[in-house]
């Protein structure tokens, strides 16, 4: 896995390792480079060099690490954009591949339950972002090990030095040491990855609460019922105090061990270093080498062992990143293509015999439902809540297919055609529509190349011409204030007349309406009703709504019913049913808009026959 992340990170942005690996190479030569130094100017002074020759040792040495110092300042600069640059980019590869997956595939638990996994891992600090310095202090540790050895071996082979019985129990004891230390720190980051790996399975509600659920727009319900403590408590969960308590004693262990361990070495070779010195076997000049190389090679260890460490658990984290990636689409892909010439003719949709099923649930969301639409006709959808209208839009715009049955456009089965070019016959306005925190024409054209004359008609055609012209910047006025500080607030009303635009601008052959009046006024929505032919103009229209008054303009009415078909036709033949579901719901409705009479305080009104 470790390689899988470097290779990808690689492919966006190779500076950012190579930075890296330049970086690693400068911290671990340069404190060498001063041991080096100091060396030379002791056994000068032993061999009794003159001033001149000191004189040009120091100013070289000084000199060269000055240099390597300005190159590692200009290195770690210089990365940081790159590090930074890549990480946006992997990043955007997880997003890309939400924009682009299937949405069955993405609506499904499998794909929630992996970017659950995502969002834990990247909350504990995995990503491009941090393996790049973690890179970075693996090759620094490996390269201070073999510059420290390097060091070493002329000391250690110097005359006879090295046959001494001494060497070998120093060899001995250091790679004792340093056994029992990389063990401890493998030990301590399994214990740690198994404690966030537990609290993981529990932190979905604080991550919730913490990370993005609640925005400013929750404000007024926030303070309306005093939920701020409810919220507030997930910084003190329980679960997460005592997870940030036992990481802490593992820090703690970690730290001790850690320092410990580094005394101990260090310890050890001073004591064997100086008894060798003493016997006669080095020169003062050795003894430096020989002690600030153990000295590094000992640091050198350390930050390659705990980088190492750091870099393989990341490395196990990203594995939730590649796992979305490689999300396979569950949708069969067509490559037939649409024939414009019978599209301009119109749009004929054909449902046979269709039933579906959302994942995890027994209940049927539609079943066995057949039906046919002809072009050029206006169509209301009605029902109660849950009987299977929305679902219906989905699969019409096939973001899902169906358990059983078909679905075909113009006589073929939309599972034939490519289906990017089988979305682009869709203007839909969905019951949960999604407005951008971009500008308003943006929005409109779901684009930021857009003809501005055109949005401004669809924005007065959808009956926001008003409030448009209220707005200092047009159509560039951003809505929200999520990016733009000037941005502005707009209504659910608003909202869904800049939706409707939306729809109107995309100017497909198939239109969709799911509920398209449910936040506009009275008299906004009869506009809307009275002007549908007029928006729609011969395109093939859908119309869902609970207010059956508006489906009077449409040529037919298709009643659903716990996932069935259970009525159609027009709406004087549907209210002649009378123990029909449309001639119930009619009278339901239609009683609140009847002549009445309402005594004051008890709360009851009669009603005038």
């Amino acid at each position: 896995m470790l390689k899988k992340c470097l290779v990808e990170i690689w492919k966006c942005e190779p500076q950012s390792l190579l930075m890296a690996f330049g970086l690693a190479l400068m911290e671990a030569f340069i404190p060498l480079g001063s041991a080096l130094l100091s060396v030379l100017l002791i056994n000068g002074l032993e061999a009794g060099a003159d001033y001149k020759s000191l004189l040009i040792r120091a100013i070289a040495g000084v000199a060269v690490l000055f240099a390597l110092n300005a190159v590692r300042g200009w290195t770690y600069r210089c990365g940081l954009p790159h590090s930074e640059y890549c990480n946006d980019l992997v990043e955007w590869k997880f997003d890309s591949k939400n924009m682009d997956m299937d949405y069955a595939q993405l609506d499904s638990a499998a794909a929630a339950a992996v970017r659950a996994r995502v969002q834990n891992d990247y909350d504990w600090g995995c990503g491009a972002y941090f393996m790049i310095p973690q890179f970075q202090r693996c090759c620094a540790g490996a390269a201070g090990i073999a510059a420290s050895v390097a060091l070493m071996v002329p000391v250690l082979s110097k005359g006879d030095f090295w046959r001494h019985w001494s060497n070998l129990v120093f060899l001995v004891y250091t790679l004792t040491i340093l056994c029992i230390s990389s063990g401890y720190e493998r030990r301590i980051q399994s214990m740690k990855e198994k404690q966030k790996a537990l609290y993981d399975g529990q932190s979905s509600r604080s991550n919730y609460l913490m990370r993005g659920g609640i925005t400013y727009r929750e404000g007024k319900d926030i303070r309306l019922y005093h939920a701020q403590p409810l919220i507030k408590s997930a910084l003190r969960e329980k679960e997460r105090d005592q997870m940030v308590e036992a990481e802490s004693r593992l820090e703690q262990r970690a730290g001790f061990w850690d320092g410990a361990a580094s005394g101990i070495l260090m310890g050890g070779a001073y004591f064997f270093i100086v008894l060798r010195a003493l016997d006669g076997a080095l020169q003062a000049g050795s003894v430096v080498l020989f002690a600030s190389a153990i000295y590094r090679f000992s640091e050198s260890i350390k930050i390659w062992s705990k980088g190492r460490s750091e870099i393989l658990m990341n490395a196990r984290r990203m594995e939730s990143s590649f796992d979305y990636l490689e999300l396979p689409d569950v949708l069969p892909k067509g490559h037939g293509h649409i024939s414009g010439e019978k599209m301009k003719e119109g749009a004929c949709i054909e449902v046979k015999n269709v039933s579906f099923r959302y994942e995890g649930t027994a209940k049927m969301a539609l079943e066995n439902v057949s039906f046919r639409l002809s072009p050029g006709r206006k169509y209301a959808v009605v029902g109660m809540n849950g009987s299977g209208k929305t679902t219906l839009v989905k699969l019409l715009c096939r973001l899902y297919d169906p358990d059983a049955g078909q679905i075909l456009l113009n006589g073929e089965d939309i599972r034939e055609y490519d289906p990017a070019e089988y979305l682009r016959q869709f203007s839909v306005v969905f019951q949960d529509f999604c407005l951008l925190a971009l500008p308003l024409g943006e929005n409109v054209a779901a684009s930021g190349d857009y003809d501005d004359d055109r949005v401004r008609l669809c924005l007065e055609k959808a009956g926001f011409d008003r409030r448009l012209s209220r707005m200092e910047n047009g159509l560039k006025t951003s809505l929200y204030k999520n990016i733009d500080k000037d941005g502005v607030e707009v209504s659910g009303g608003e909202a869904q007349k800049i939706a409707l635009a939306r729809a109107l601008y995309k100017d497909a052959p198939i239109v969709i309406l799911d509920e398209p009046t449910a936040a506009l006024d009275p008299i906004s929505e009869h506009e809307i009703y009275s002007g549908f032919h007029r928006l729609v103009g011969n395109k093939t229209a859908v119309f869902i709504s609970h207010r059956l008054s508006s489906c009077r303009f449409c040529d037919e009415i298709l009643v659903f019913h716990e996932g069935r078909l259970v009525q159609r036709g027009d709406h004087d033949a549907l209210l002649s049913e009378a123990d029909g579901v449309y001639s119930r719901m009619w009278h339901a409705q239609a009683k609140y808009y009847e002549d009445s009479t309402f005594t004051p305080g008890t709360g009851e009104r009669s009603y005038i026959s």
